[in-house]
């Protein structure tokens, strides 16, 4: 635990540095067509009917929607069914996994119409979405807030006692980083 002491300290400065500094509003601007801007916002109001928190989000490739998403988290009682991760699923469910893994990540653009939370930010890293962007940033003691519960959770993971079942599974897997080719 001691040996992670120096590490979260660290993120938290950052964390609190960002927070406070917002650095995304250095970041450059993505242009929305009046029809995406419109499609953004329209699916926005989508997720009001079942009273989810009003968001919509699109996954751009060079200029054209590739995938489209809004908040149904009560809808389908599914914690992960956030906007954006909704737009990702819809991008690769439309286009497969291998061609959606093949696209340019620098020409692939997140925009969502609230700024994302830190679940969605993690899918953000999982598929390289690098570009994100969003119309309206939340509060800032609400981010604080976020920021500090995300330290909390890495307070108090714990690895559990294990015998390499985990990696005798992983190793059945065909892409497996470990697994050698067989000549």
């Amino acid at each position: 635990m001691l040996e992670w002491l120096p590490v979260l300290i660290l993120l938290m400065a950052l964390s609190i540095y960002a927070v406070h500094t917002r650095l995304h509003r250095l970041k450059g601007k993505v242009v929305l067509t009046l029809e995406q801007r419109t499609r953004l916002l329209e699916l926005a109001e989508r997720s009001l009917a079942s009273g989810d928190v009003p968001v919509g989000a699109l996954l751009i490739y060079r200029g054209e929607v590739i995938g489209e998403g809004y908040n149904t988290v009560l809808l389908n009682q599914k914690a992960g069914e956030h906007a954006e991760v909704n737009a990702l699923s819809s991008a690769i469910a439309t286009m497969g996994m291998e061609q959606f893994a093949s696209l340019d990540r620098r020409k692939l653009v997140l925009v969502s119409s609230f700024e994302p939370c830190m679940m969605c930010a993690g899918a953000f890293v999982n598929y390289n979405i690098q570009n994100v962007f969003f119309m309206k940033e939340k509060d800032l003691s609400y981010t604080g807030r976020e920021e500090g519960l995300f330290v909390r959770y890495l307070l108090r993971r714990r690895q559990i006692k294990h015998n390499r079942e985990q990696d005798i599974i992983f190793e059945k897997h065909p892409h497996y980083p470990g697994k050698r080719k067989q000549l």
